[in-house]
């Protein structure tokens, strides 16, 4: 299931060793989408913004990754669950990768407040950006108590609301300059597979004291908790965005022939290519790329005939069992011939 910890730091060199620069955002510039709210006005340097969240640096600026403040949800639409991100932001990976880590560095090197906490929403999407998935979601519980709250919304605090920055827990009194909140898996499965393209909405963190807030006033519309404080409405200082992980397995593909239609053609190349070795890719029937064209290839053949049909196509799809069973025979029969020789 997917977790996560967070760490803080007096110093941001605490936890510069933690960041990446070679995850799969490094060097990349975001795409700034509709609803975004810009930066704040004392960021007006573009080294201190989209390059910041990809450069493996953390913070070497004041204003380094300081994003826009704006009123709370009451002040900004009149309803308390319609509070808007600050930032909303998409990446392009570039291919498909499985994502195994994501860390979210925030902090503030002139005032160490409540803008070091993260509060995020992430979504991902495995066909290029044409459609997008809530990346599981985790909440530690303002009751610390009760451990963490999970949802399956996208939505991540780095801290429990009401959480103080600072280690007695007296108001008012802050200490910490950074924090670096992870997500992974605490099995052994990445936390997403296939992943092309990935969003993440930033919002409002702090209120006053340093104390940590959720960003809407009564019931949080993502985890359905109420942390019993007023909004948030002064967002972070985000310093590094990290999205650790690898090329994605290739996936099972029996069209042999590359016709972007899986058919009896490459029935026919299955069974020639029965029982060859050493395969590299699918041209001889080999679906699974397990380096040998066998029964299981067949199988794979057998779950995905009659789809995709190539695009603007408007043939009719033949039925599939007659032709399944005659080439389950035709196997069959290679088969035999095969253990005969």
């Amino acid at each position: 299931a997917i977790t996560g910890t967070t760490t803080r730091g007096e110093f941001p060199a605490d936890l510069d060793g933690m960041l990446s620069n070679s995850d799969l955002l490094h060097g990349l510039i975001a795409a700034e989408l509709p609803g975004d709210n810009g930066w704040h006005s004392v960021n007006t340097n573009p080294a201190d913004q989209l390059p910041a969240f990809t450069d493996g640096a953390g913070s070497a600026n004041q204003f380094t990754g300081l994003l826009n403040d704006f009123p709370n949800a009451v002040e900004d639409h009149g309803d308390p669950n319609e509070e808007d991100p600050t930032k909303v932001l998409e990446y392009d990976l570039g291919g498909s990768f499985d994502i195994d880590r994501i860390g979210i560095l925030t902090g503030n090197l002139t005032n160490s407040d409540g803008r070091i906490f993260s509060t995020f929403v992430i979504r991902v999407s495995t066909d290029n950006g044409a459609n997008f998935s809530p990346l599981g979601g985790l909440v530690p519980d303002f009751d610390p108590n009760n451990g963490v709250a999970a949802n399956s919304n996208g939505y991540y605090q780095s801290n429990a609301s009401g959480w103080i920055n600072n280690e007695t827990g007296i108001p008012g009194t802050t200490e910490d300059q950074a924090n670096f909140a992870e997500i992974f898996d605490d099995g052994v499965a990445p936390i997403a597979a296939g992943v092309t393209h990935i969003q993440f909405d930033f919002y409002s963190v702090d209120n006053t004291l340093g104390e940590m807030r959720d960003p809407f006033d009564g019931v949080n519309p993502f985890t359905g908790v109420d942390d019993t404080l007023s909004a948030a409405f002064v967002s972070p200082l985000v310093w590094e965005i990290d999205v650790i992980g690898q090329a994605a397995s290739a996936a099972d593909d029996a069209d042999f022939d590359g016709s972007n239609e899986v058919n009896g053609e490459d029935m026919l190349i299955w069974q020639r290519g029965f029982g060859l070795a050493g395969q590299t890719d699918n041209s001889n029937g080999d679906a699974d790329l397990s380096g040998t064209v066998d029964n299981v290839d067949l199988g794979i053949w057998e779950t995905q005939y009659g789809g995709p049909p190539p695009i603007g196509s408007l043939a009719a799809v033949p039925e599939p069992t007659s032709v399944v069973l005659t080439a389950i025979a035709l196997a069959f029969a290679a088969a035999t011939r095969r253990r005969r020789v």
